[in-house]
């Protein structure tokens, strides 16, 4: 079992939730944090990043899981996986609450991936309501490469 991710000191509502769980290029990963940190000149950039080598090949059910019971406010835990440590680093959008899927939108599933520029935006939605999971992964879902950029 993954130890759950200390959120103390951490607020869901305006903290992202970044783990990193792939450790196979340091560098990829120092390149992720750099755009994480990219400001869009709206809110504030804010996250948590766990980089935590006991969250290592972690399945995005594991940290899903980790996540909620750390902080069962969380919407949504974005994962940096192996496929984010290649290309342009997008990021794994888990959703912590997977019994919300509304009718019909099966084909959605609990994921998808997104560019790390927009993991504030997308994290400030959800947390405020505006807007929810599965209309981020339907928008990625219709993506020529199924990745969210906006």
């Amino acid at each position: 079992m993954r130890p759950v991710i200390n959120r103390a000191g951490h607020d869901f509502e305006t903290e992202a939730l970044v783990i990193r769980t792939d450790y196979s290029d340091d560098e990829a990963w120092r390149a992720v944090v750099a755009l994480l940190d990219q400001s869009d000149g709206e809110f504030e950039v804010r996250h948590h990043l766990v980089d935590d080598r006991a969250h290592a090949g972690a399945s995005p059910d594991e940290m899903a899981l980790s996540a909620v019971a750390a902080d069962p406010g969380l919407e949504v835990v974005l994962l940096a996986d192996a496929a984010t440590m290649t290309g342009d680093h997008s990021l794994l959008a888990a959703s912590t609450r997977p019994e919300e899927l509304e009718e019909g939108d099966e084909e959605l599933g609990c994921e998808f991936r997104l560019s790390p520029t927009l993991v504030n935006d997308v994290h400030v939605n959800l947390a405020i309501g505006h807007l929810d999971f599965w209309e981020f992964a339907h928008n990625a879902v219709r993506a020529e490469d199924k990745i969210l950029r906006w």
